[in-house]
């Protein structure tokens, strides 16, 4: 008979380990949360491998049923204690662990809009020298970079708005326009470079469903991105960096965008987005020993003060400017929003922008 992988004195010694740990207050295996869990922390006491601990863990429940007991765990709270009570038993073990590697820095750009009805282009050179000052790993467009006036469905062209929208051509070479004073900025800085396309972009697949004349527009805008060094995500779906989601609008389950007001409620992540053209930061508390996901809403970049005709002046919660996140562990740990007349009065003319 073949021998048992583990002796039965081992197995049990391993089992009232960890079941200490849980009497301590350290989570049982499968439960999420902030700091270490019961068998992490009975492996780290025990002066084992957490891997060769949890082999013990998977050969006494094969070799003799045994398993630990996790309704022993008791989260740890504190207790308030006059002066001159004993001192507590140390809690440190309740803290987050530091997370692995180092911190990535992301520069985040909102809706920016760019339109050859605003062809001045230096707030895009502005917004590359914040990104090289910072020395970013990456650059996140979470979309809307470009407005594609040319294929709106809001303006007919036999009106009178609709005769004054540009040609997909102008569009293009606004776009074009606006990536070289953002690389002007950028100088030798090569961050990786990612957009979430926005609504704006989706207007460009949106007609040429509605045209199949074989010109595929949506193509054409991919291809724009991809020449400057711009990794495309579709309308609506989420890129991650270290386990941060980054879109442009969250969608609900149909598939349409998610009211704002459910944005924070909603998220399973740390998400930062764009569409909403304001400069939030929402944190909507879940129930449980866990980490509450915040949102974050990116504002945009459209010159300082600029309200687009279709808010009807009513843009008052609307903010222009660049954002800054830290992204380390799986959350943001630092973000930084700085409005676009800081960047003109940093950047501006006196720095040699071309503002024609």
């Amino acid at each position: 008979m073949a021998q048992p992988l583990l002796s039965r004195e081992l197995a049990v010694e391993t089992i009232e380990r960890v079941e200490a740990k849980l009497r301590e207050g350290f989570r049982p295996a499968g439960m999420g949360g902030a700091g270490a869990g019961a068998a992490s922390a009975a492996a780290d006491a025990w002066g084992v491998s957490r891997g060769t601990l949890n082999g013990r863990l998977a050969a006494a429940k094969v070799n003799y049923g045994l398993e630990p007991d996790d309704t022993l765990y008791r989260p740890r709270q504190y207790q308030h204690h006059s002066p001159g009570a004993p001192a507590m038993v140390s809690q440190d073990h309740i803290k987050e662990p530091m997370p692995d590697g180092k911190p990535i820095v992301v520069c985040v750009i909102g809706d920016a809009h760019d339109s050859p009805h605003l062809p001045n282009k230096e707030r895009f050179y502005w917004l590359g020298r914040f990104a090289a000052e910072h020395n970013v790993d990456w650059v996140v467009s979470v979309g809307d970079w470009m407005t594609m006036d040319c294929f709106s469905s809001f303006n007919d062209r036999a009106t009178f708005e609709g005769f004054s929208k540009p040609t997909f051509e102008q569009e293009l070479a606004s776009f074009h326009a606006s990536q070289k004073e953002f690389q002007r900025g950028l100088g030798t800085l090569k961050p990786r470079k990612l957009i979430t396309l926005g609504n704006h972009e989706h207007r460009a697949w949106r007609y040429d469903n509605l045209h199949p004349d074989g010109i595929s527009h949506a193509h054409m805008v991919e291809e724009a991105f991809l020449q400057w060094g711009w990794r495309t995500s579709m309308y609506g779906e989420y890129r991650f960096i270290d386990g941060v989601g980054f879109t442009h609008i969250p969608f609900n389950g149909r598939g349409k965008p998610l009211a704002q007001g459910q944005h924070a409620n909603k998220a399973m992540c740390d998400t930062i987005h764009g569409d909403d053209h304001r400069a939030t930061q929402i944190t909507e508390h879940k129930s449980g020993p866990f980490r509450t996901p915040t949102v974050y809403s990116a504002a945009t970049a459209l010159p300082n003060g600029f309200i687009e005709g279709f808010a009807n002046k009513g843009g008052g919660t609307w903010r222009s400017g660049v954002c800054l996140a830290k992204i380390w562990g799986s959350a943001v740990r630092s973000w930084q929003f700085t409005e676009m007349s800081l960047l003109e009065y940093q950047y501006g003319a006196k720095d040699g922008a071309d503002a024609s």
